[in-house]
């Protein structure tokens, strides 16, 4: 540290840095030349206060005289002023300070300096601190961690989502709920395809499942009969078989590959994930106390549903009282649905929301003209979880019937083939 000397016109020598007087105030006028106060040389001392070998260009003291006028008595303590200089407090203590007369500069030099000791608990606290910092994520970090790869759909979601993140800046939270909403847009065309192929082939449902019943139990033969029946009834509605079942496959590659590839980054997890940048899902690899985002999918898969009804083959009544089961299912599975991350869930919330949109959009008839699809002329009349529950019982009671009646006849076919040996002999 280089200390500087000011000089007052009261004649005293009050040494000062960072506002706080360094030395006591000397006796008589000392003179410092100006190259000294520039230069602030710096020399080592042992001596423990006060100016020594300074010697006065005023007068031809020596340097003892000097010194003695300089350094105060070791019983004296100088007085604190707490007044001076613009009311603010100044603390005084003396540093050992050396000058050096024969090459003419003042070097002021503190003996010791007041030892700083780092506290133990904030060293502590700063070091947790950076360890906690998470870096953030770069362009091929998903590569390094094997979570990138271009032969898979969850491999393409990945990246996207990785580009998404790094491009934007969005927080994950935003990055999951965009990218995942932009994959099911990318498969509107599917949805479109395959509604309108539905919608072509209900009125020929009920033919197309007896048809499908008879080639159950028909030879070779049969089989090829019942495959040429059903090619007419796609060519009479003008619905390609490949275009039907590649539209249904598309749907499904995407919506799985979305809903995998944000399971691996959640359930890796990765580490920029844990700081969602929303305060709804702070973190979005760990899974919430409360079964939130759970219950909030099986809210919206039941709202799907309940549209998707309305789009069911009126000939089979049966299906509504199976979408009331997976209605069911769907609340019931909360609890198990709670053990994956809410980032997961959050994924798939954002997706049912296109679904929601998309389908609604298409039972508007103005849409389904547009697009070829044919309107909705009836739908299955609304049916209850009573009515549902009373179905199941009777369901299942043929079915046990049925099974007991199949068993049976075995064992009446075993007793008669015993009891007519016995007569013969």
């Amino acid at each position: 540290m280089v200390l500087r000397t000011t000089l007052y016109s009261s004649g005293r020598l009050v040494l000062r840095t960072s506002g706080h007087r360094l030395s006591p105030a000397a006796s008589h006028q000392l003179h410092v030349p100006w190259h000294a106060q520039r230069s602030g040389l710096l020399a080592s001392s042992t001596v423990s206060m006060g100016v020594v070998n300074a010697r006065s260009f005023w007068w031809s003291k020596s340097s003892a005289s000097t010194e003695a006028s300089v350094l105060p008595s070791p019983a004296q303590d100088p007085p604190m002023n707490n007044g001076a200089y613009g009311g603010h407090a100044e603390t005084e203590f003396t540093p050992s300070l050396t000058a050096s007369s024969s090459a003419g500069h003042a070097l002021l030099v503190p003996d010791t300096l007041p030892a700083v000791v780092p506290d133990e608990a904030s060293i502590a606290s700063e070091a947790s601190a950076a360890t906690d910092v998470i870096p953030p994520l770069q362009l091929g970090d998903f590569s390094d961690l094997g979570l990138t790869s271009f032969w898979t759909p969850a491999g393409w979601v990945r990246y996207s989502l990785e580009v998404l993140h790094v491009s934007t800046g969005m927080p994950w939270f935003y990055v999951l709920v965009t990218g995942t909403m932009l994959w099911r847009l990318a498969a509107t065309k599917f949805t479109i395809a395959a509604t309108r192929n539905a919608s072509l082939l209900r009125p020929y449902a009920g033919e197309l499942r007896a048809i499908d019943e008879k080639a159950q139990n028909a030879d070779q033969a049969g089989k090829m009969e019942a495959m040429l029946q059903k090619k007419k009834i796609f060519e009479k509605t003008g619905v390609n078989a490949l275009s039907s079942l590649g539209s249904t496959l598309g749907q499904v590659v995407i919506q799985f590959g979305v809903f995998f590839g944000v399971k691996e980054l959640v359930t890796l997890p990765v580490p920029q994930l844990r700081d969602s940048g929303c305060w709804l899902i702070p973190d979005l690899t760990v899974a919430g106390p409360y079964f939130i985002m759970p219950l909030v999918v099986a809210s919206l898969a039941n709202l799907q549903l309940m549209l998707q009804k309305r789009d069911l083959d009126i000939s089979r009544p049966e299906m509504a009282h199976m979408f009331n089961v997976l209605r069911v299912v769907g609340f019931a599975s909360a609890p198990l649905m709670g053990v994956y991350p809410d980032g997961m869930w959050l994924s798939v919330a954002a997706g049912l929301v296109v679904s929601l949109a998309q389908s609604r959009l298409l039972q508007i008839p103005s849409v389904r003209a547009k697009f070829g699809i044919t309107p909705i002329t009836a739908a299955l009349p609304p049916v209850s979880l009573l009515d549902t529950y009373r179905y199941a019982h009777r369901y299942f009671q043929q079915k046990f019937k049925e099974h007991s009646q199949s068993r049976a006849v075995p064992v009446q076919k075993l007793i008669k083939s015993k009891s007519g040996k016995a007569s013969r002999k």
